[in-house]
């Protein structure tokens, strides 16, 4: 016959009772400080030492990064900001490639006419990439471009031609991929 008639609601001879009553009762900092007790017995703490994946290297990284960020700086400002030095500049076209232009100069110049018109303008910026991809020179960009930014089209061209310098150069000496 089952049933509950032996159990009582309220009595103290209750299971959870009688084994709550074996356990001995922790405060709460004894119930966190338990835990850094029992691993700090059983052996020592060991003390962490940061991982150095490249010993050797670590040096010889740290200038090479400061020769090349001071062959960049140089670079900088050995391109013309004037315009007429800047058009008159050679370009080594042969650098001038797909991966460039999809990587470098697309970008820039989608940001920039994002800048100069307030929207995207995907049409214009296709249109100033195939110029620079047919070889156009400097200043038969700036006349098709004067239409569409009027005032902002000098420097705009200005600031584009500087940047297709910078990238020949720096990919000539080996400053970027």
């Amino acid at each position: 016959k089952l049933g509950f008639g032996g159990l009582k609601l309220g009595s103290s001879s209750s299971p959870t009772e009688s084994i709550s009553s074996k356990r001995k009762k922790l405060t709460v900092g004894d119930v966190f400080n338990q835990d850094d007790e029992d691993s700090s017995s059983g052996s020592k703490k060991r003390k962490l030492v940061p991982l150095d994946y490249d010993d050797d290297k670590d040096g010889k990284k740290g200038a090479t990064a400061e020769e090349k960020r001071l062959k960049i700086k140089q670079l900088i400002e050995s391109i013309p900001t004037a315009k007429d030095e800047l058009f008159a500049y050679s370009l080594d076209w042969n650098i001038v490639d797909q991966v460039l232009m999809d990587k470098r100069i697309k970008p820039w110049v989608n940001k920039k006419i994002i800048e100069y018109i307030g929207e995207e303008e995907p049409t214009l910026t296709d249109f100033i990439c195939q110029k620079v991809m047919a070889r156009s020179g400097p200043q038969a960009i700036l006349n098709d471009v004067a239409m569409v930014l009027d005032e902002e089209a000098e420097v705009f061209v200005v600031k584009m031609w500087r940047l297709l310098v910078y990238e020949t150069e720096a990919k000539k000496l080996g400053l970027v991929k």
